[in-house]
């Protein structure tokens, strides 16, 4: 039987409010984050919902700001963790297809 490899982390990149950025450079710029994924049977609903809520909590920690304290800032926090998600779910789903192709061609050998 032929299994395919598939990777135990994939990296999701995320974007720092940019009004922040305004006081603090550093926050512009694209973060990766890995994600762990090994121990997931992405064939079921619940280890596909289990990827989406880690990805998820790796935007918020990326996004989470402790200093968001005025409406603008938490705004910008919002709009961090939603343009993120934006750009991180659908390597999220790409991952859950991948897995499920390799499990299709592992099974048909």
């Amino acid at each position: 039987m032929f299994k395919m490899a598939t990777p135990k982390l994939f990296q999701v990149a995320m974007i720092a409010a940019s009004a922040l950025a305004l006081s603090t450079p550093a926050m512009a710029e694209w973060k990766t984050v890995s994600v762990q994924h090994e121990d997931l049977d992405l064939s079921t609903a619940k280890g596909q919902e289990r990827l989406k809520t880690r990805v998820k909590s790796a935007v918020q920690r990326v996004c989470g700001s402790p200093r968001a304290i005025t409406l603008k800032e938490r705004i910008d926090q919002n709009n961090c963790e939603k343009d993120s998600l934006a750009r991180a779910m659908p390597k999220a789903e790409q991952r859950i297809a991948a897995y499920a192709e390799s499990r299709r061609v592992a099974l048909r050998d």
